[in-house]
């Protein structure tokens, strides 16, 4: 079963993962909810979050979506990713996604950010392939 605790046992696992920091929060098959608390490395001057920790934090949300409603086992990779930013964030920032559209090769998901204060930060689409599976004929 692919929960909170294997989703945030699969990130400390990877290379990426620890460096961030993400603390995975709740997981459903097609459904994710990760923060990312703030660190100094992580502001542009000015006391901003960079903007890519939320493009990060969207991506590795999504996956982790993807993963609950698919297998842990199988590979994912960010096939496009689109995001609109609406706010600066100047602390650590929440992110959830859900799958909008899963088939078998491609899904389709969305994902916010919001600051500790609830303000939404940025949304994005994303879509995902899992080039494990064939293609459908």
């Amino acid at each position: 079963m692919f929960d909170v605790e294997a989703a945030q046992l699969l990130l400390d696992r990877s290379p990426f993962g620890p460096w961030w920091g993400f603390v995975v929060r709740a997981v459903e098959p097609g459904l994710a909810r990760v923060d990312l608390p703030a660190r100094p490395e992580l502001f542009r001057p000015g006391g901003v979050l960079q903007g890519g920790c939320a493009m990060t934090l969207a991506d590795v949300t999504c996956w982790i979506a993807v993963l609950a409603a698919t297998s842990a086992d199988s590979p994912a990779v960010t096939l496009h990713q689109s995001s609109t930013f609406l706010a600066a964030a100047r602390t650590g920032l929440s992110c959830e996604s859900s799958l909008v559209r899963s088939g078998r090769t491609v899904h389709y998901g969305t994902a916010s950010t919001w600051d500790s204060a609830g303000t939404l930060i940025s949304h994005h689409t994303i879509t995902y392939l899992r080039p494990g599976n064939p293609p459908p004929s």
